[in-house]
């Protein structure tokens, strides 16, 4: 049976407490940031969406991607696997192509969308206003 010494059973809890000491602040110095972030989260959304709206009826269009063609089409032809096998595979629409373009809008649906989020937008900021005040004392 091994034996501890005095030293090495004193140092080890001592090094645990320091750890889950450092863990601890860690914790709390990380905290007031997720706090304050989660409270303007809602309104930065808002307020991107507002800008894009804004955006799209300027230009008349919306901006949108979406796949072009059916994607790549190959052939493989395998020799000598591992198993000692011959194969051949075929592989169709593996990798649409991603292209951005005009996409048509409903002018008047575009407006009504970004009437109703300039209407929600005060009652949000207030709300993410009074959610950093209060991360904010309870930080101390």
């Amino acid at each position: 049976m091994m034996m501890r010494s005095p030293v090495t059973s004193v140092l080890l809890p001592a090094r645990l407490v320091a750890l889950l000491a450092l863990l601890a602040l860690a914790g709390c110095a990380a905290q007031p940031a997720a706090c304050t972030s989660s409270a303007a989260r809602d309104l930065r959304t808002l307020d991107t969406l507002i800008a894009e709206s804004r955006q799209n009826l300027a230009r008349g269009y919306a901006v949108g991607s979406g796949n072009s063609g059916r994607g790549n089409t190959s052939v493989n032809f395998c020799m000598g696997n591992s198993t000692g096998n011959v194969g051949l595979s075929f592989c169709s629409g593996g990798n649409p192509t991603r292209r951005s373009g005009p996409v048509a809008i409903d002018l008047d649906a575009e407006r009504a969308k970004l009437e109703s989020m300039l209407q929600q937008r005060p009652a949000l900021a207030s709300r993410a206003a009074a959610d950093a005040a209060a991360c904010t004392s309870a930080r101390g």
